[in-house]
């Protein structure tokens, strides 16, 4: 985030510059620089003080993302809130049918290919003979 901040501000220093036409000399460019100093400075100073922050913990946690690595419509969450979890627990359950046509497909596919395996095969040794 500090090295955006101060990219934006070299980007915008450059620009005016530019637009302005101011020269580039030894007064000029210290001075850009010395109030970049003082703006990131400030921006960072305010930005720590909005930081969250508690009394009773070290590091404040607004909340943990929980992602499934596959997409699909959540059937169930067995979980109950505010309960410890071990691991391997089930944390939700994603409707099943999607995939499970998917591997249906795929088994179909599989025993056309065996197939088309098996008569190419057979047209070979009609072929040779």
């Amino acid at each position: 985030m500090d090295l955006l901040i101060i990219l934006t501000y070299a980007a915008f220093a450059y620009g005016c510059f530019k637009v302005f036409k101011i020269p580039v000399n030894k007064w000029t460019v210290p001075t850009a620089v010395l109030g970049g100093v003082f703006v990131v400075a400030g921006l960072v100073l305010t930005m720590n003080y909005n930081h969250p922050y508690t009394y009773v913990a070290q590091k404040a946690v607004l909340g943990v993302p929980i992602v499934a690595q596959v997409a699909g419509v959540v059937e169930a969450v067995p979980v109950q809130p505010n309960q410890p979890l071990k691991a391997g627990d089930e944390l939700f359950r994603i409707d099943p049918t999607v995939y499970q046509a998917r591997v249906d497909r795929l088994k179909a596919d599989l025993v056309t290919a065996e197939q088309a395996v098996a008569a190419q095969r057979d047209q070979l040794s009609v072929t040779q003979a």
